[in-house]
């Protein structure tokens, strides 16, 4: 039954003449006087009396009537709460970086998207590559910024370009190694620090790995926390894996120096999504606050510390 021509003959019900129901609607009484017509020849009974200065409902009509309010009363609450889920839904953005080990990065971007559109909400989390994409596919993630390798080939995702990412190794002030290009068997002899598995840094490493006697995940401390892994840094040998980001901070180069060590080209980064409509106002809003504050422009420590 088409609720169109329901709403009509409420609407007549409450003009109590099919004229004034047309008025009342901006439609003409023709288009009033067919629907009601369509309705009682569908019912198989007259919902109104039709008399000299109007109409009133007959008993099975006004049966009908109060049931056919109801039932449009439901569908517009229906309506209005998916509405209002929908708004909501578009005000909270899920935002994943892979690997873990870069989430500062995203500080000011972050900071810039809530101040300037305080209603949104932002779910922002550190995950693994693997696990990341595992989340968009489920669509439990909007987006995800993490390494361009494998999402470029992954069906149903949209990406979008973002500016590389470069590894760079890191020491205490004062390191044996500091202040000279070193080889990956003169890396191997000291206890390195690495955020996880699946990051910028993965491949030179492998070329230290091969020095290392045994499994070389045995030899390595897997810290995924930047401010734990720098305070022993700051304190031991130990050696540790960092972005350019945050080697261009003053901040940084006060308690640290970069070793000149080999880590390979840029890594191309990306900004990821489902080819399905999500968020799409907090999404552009989002991409103009990483316009605004990419992932590689300098970050101070004490954001990520």
């Amino acid at each position: 039954m088409n609720l169109t021509k329901l709403r009509y003959v409420l609407a007549v019900d409450r003009a109590g003449a099919i004229s004034a129901a047309a008025r009342d609607l901006h439609i003409t009484q023709s288009a009033v006087t067919k629907a009601v017509a369509d309705i009682e020849a569908e019912l198989g009974f007259a919902i109104f009396d039709r008399r000299a200065r109007g109409v009133v409902a007959t008993v099975a009509g006004r049966g009908f009537i109060d049931r056919a309010a109801r039932i449009l009363s439901d569908m517009d609450q229906l309506v209005s709460d998916a509405q209002s889920g929908r708004e909501t839904r578009d005000r909270v953005l899920r935002i994943a970086i892979a690997p873990s080990s870069l989430e500062g990065l995203m500080n000011r971007a972050v900071r810039h998207l809530v101040l300037q559109h305080p209603k949104v909400r932002v779910h922002l989390r550190g995950v693994s590559f693997e696990t990341g994409m595992q989340l968009l596919r489920q669509g439990d993630l909007d987006t995800l910024i993490a390494p361009e390798h494998g999402l470029m080939r992954e069906a149903g995702f949209v990406t979008e370009p973002l500016p590389p990412l470069r590894a760079r190794m890191f020491a205490r002030k004062g390191h044996p190694l500091s202040g000279r290009p070193v080889s990956a068997a003169e890396l191997a002899r000291y206890p390195i620090i690495s955020p996880d598995l699946s990051g910028p840094h993965v491949w030179p490493l492998l070329e230290v790995f091969e020095h290392l006697e045994g499994d070389p995940v045995r030899q390595l401390h897997i810290l995924e926390n930047f401010p734990m892994a720098s305070g022993i840094i700051e304190r031991t040998d130990a050696l540790g894996v960092v972005v350019d980001s945050f080697v261009q901070s003053h901040a940084f180069r006060r308690r640290f120096e970069v070793i000149e060590f080999d880590m390979g080209a840029p890594l191309p980064m990306v900004l990821a999504s489902r080819s399905q409509r999500g968020p799409e106002r907090a999404m552009g809003w989002f991409r103009a606050a990483l316009r605004a504050h990419p992932p590689t422009a300098s970050v101070l420590l004490h954001e990520i510390s």
